[in-house]
């Protein structure tokens, strides 16, 4: 069954949409701490929605984001299931195959951001929470739009793959994204997640 495509369309009109969840402008502003605490707490929720995985279609995309400051994570390939109790609409959502596992938020923030700032700070958090994990320093990123960010490799529970932070032009909020795989996972799936991190768009950045 394919994911139900949503009723508004994002300003670019992308062919299948998943549908969102309602404004939420009690929603608290977070600051750095919850980028850190999404980044090692995503492979826990992917994890807990493996008995109500929805499959989702090719070329769909995923809203993240209120009305006023939305992100787009277009989907890769086929064969993708979304974990519903593990998504959030407008916030979060994780995705999963072959072996794969995608997570990606919304993260709201107290103040301007900086891909440095957030990943310095979430490098030494995420090590404090597990001590096992690991997150390479990172690179920069230079997305659409006049978007920056930040991605490097992440270990971590016996599965490797990739962090990857993003800020919008205004740098008001973040998105950050996690790729981990499991041992002996498809290539293709891992290649479409990379992608899909990587490709993140923010519609109403700067032209």
């Amino acid at each position: 069954m394919e994911y139900a495509p949503a009723a508004r369309r994002p300003p670019e009109e992308p062919p299948e949409a998943v549908r969102r969840g309602s404004a939420r402008p009690w929603y608290p502003v977070l600051g750095v701490l919850l980028v850190v605490v999404a980044l090692t707490a995503g492979w826990t929720l992917v994890d807990a929605a493996l008995d109500d995985r929805e499959r989702i279609a090719a070329g769909s995309a995923l809203v993240l984001g209120p009305d006023d400051e939305i992100a787009l994570l277009r989907v890769e390939g086929h064969g993708w299931a979304l974990g519903r109790s593990a998504s959030d609409p407008d916030m979060a959502y994780a995705l999963s195959r072959d072996g794969v596992d995608l997570t990606a938020r919304y993260v709201p923030l107290t103040g301007t951001g900086d891909p440095g700032t957030l990943w310095a700070g979430l490098r030494k958090v995420q090590s404090v929470a597990d001590s096992g994990s690991r997150l390479s320093a990172g690179h920069r990123l230079t997305g659409a739009r006049g978007a920056i960010g930040r991605s490097g490799s992440l270990t971590g529970a016996g599965r490797a793959g990739s962090a990857t932070v993003w800020l919008p032009p205004g740098r008001g909020y973040a998105v950050e994204i996690v790729v981990l795989a499991r041992p002996g996972a498809a290539p293709g799936a891992v290649a479409d997640a990379t992608a899909m991190a990587r490709g993140l768009t923010f519609p109403q950045g700067a032209p």
